[in-house]
This record gives C-alpha cells, structure tokens and sequence, in this order.
C-alpha cells in the first residue's frame, strides 16, 4: 500500500512540473508576442514621421 500512495506522489508530481512548464512556455510566448508588436509600432510611427517630414 505504501507503494501505491508513492506512485500516486510521484504523478502529481509530474503534474505540477508539467504545468509549471506550460505555464512557463505561455509566458515566453506573450513576452515574444509583446516584443515584436512593440517594434512594429516603433517602425509604424517613424514611417509616419519620416512622411509628416516629407508632406
């Protein structure tokens, strides 16, 4: 019985590595996300300035 209550540990275990994992990987993701949408804004507002200069 001992045995069986270790396994059942050992599982939740590796749940919650999994999901400290997932949760890890969504955060990369929306950091990545966040970057490339700051620098298209970035090169959107020079694009818009280099035009006002010209207009």
């Amino acid at each position: 019985m001992a045995k069986k209550a270790r396994a059942g540990t050992a599982q939740a275990a590796e749940r919650e590595r999994e999901r400290a994992k997932n949760t890890a990987a969504e955060a990369r993701a929306k950091a990545a996300v966040k970057d490339v949408q700051s620098v298209s804004a970035k090169t959107r507002g020079m694009q818009q300035k280099a035009q006002a200069k010209r207009g």
